[in-house]
């Protein structure tokens, strides 16, 4: 997974000068060092999204499908950054009448979670013995990253420069893949289409291909669209 994003979402600058890749998925956030053109450094660390989601279900009594929900159009990385006086309206369970309550209590409770991760992810780089070697800094991707003020915190934890990246240099399908969600996804294409090219077959992606990978993408993440 980690090689599969790096190939999607860092340029070749990157990966020579030194950064640390950092893809939060749902269950796990993976880590991935490149410098001089290789990876030389890979970690997976078990907390990722879900968890914040689980955090949001318990700590708003709402079920974990609202939850997620509320994190997605709602959520932030920083509390600061939520004006005081802004609400949301949510979910019971049990049929319970639904509840208002402060935007600023989903910050409360998405911060401390997210600084964890970024904690546990630096804790990681310290032990690899790469951190002075990080030229490129720190590139963050997955799903969870598009939450607002994540790159503000991660640059706090860190101590280093932090940009969120997204698969770029798509053709055919553009549109459809240019976000972190999909950065793991694409790459495996990426990946697929070397390996046809190592065995002396077609090496770009045909049209009919193209199609196929469409299909198959709004298949996986049909509920996103």
């Amino acid at each position: 997974q980690p090689l599969a994003s790096s190939r999607a979402v860092l340029s070749k600058d990157e990966m020579e000068l030194g950064v640390a890749l950092v893809d939060i998925g749902g269950g796990t956030t993976d880590l991935a060092i490149m410098h001089g053109g290789s990876i030389i450094h890979t970690a997976v660390l078990p907390i990722g999204g879900l968890h914040i989601s689980q955090d949001l279900a318990i700590g708003l009594r709402t079920p974990q499908s609202e939850a997620e929900r509320l994190k997605v159009s709602s959520g932030c990385a920083l509390k600061g950054m939520i004006e005081n006086g802004e609400t949301v309206e949510v979910p019971s369970v049990g049929g319970r009448p639904a509840r208002v309550v402060e935007r600023r209590l989903l910050g409360e409770i998405i911060e401390p979670r997210l600084e964890e991760i970024f904690q546990l992810v630096n804790r990681e780089i310290i032990a690899s013995g790469c951190s002075d070697i990080l030229g490129g800094g720190v590139v963050l991707t997955g799903g969870t990253t598009l939450l607002p003020g994540i790159i503000d915190l991660s640059e706090f934890v860190f101590d280093l420069p932090v940009k969120r990246a997204a698969p770029e240099n798509l053709q055919g399908f553009a549109e459809l893949c240019s976000s972190p969600i999909f950065s793991t996804a694409v790459g495996l294409v990426y990946w697929g289409s070397q390996d046809k090219q190592a065995y002396g077959r077609k090496s770009a992606i045909s049209s009919n291909a193209v199609e196929k990978v469409k299909d198959q993408l709004k298949s996986w993440f049909g509920e996103i669209f």
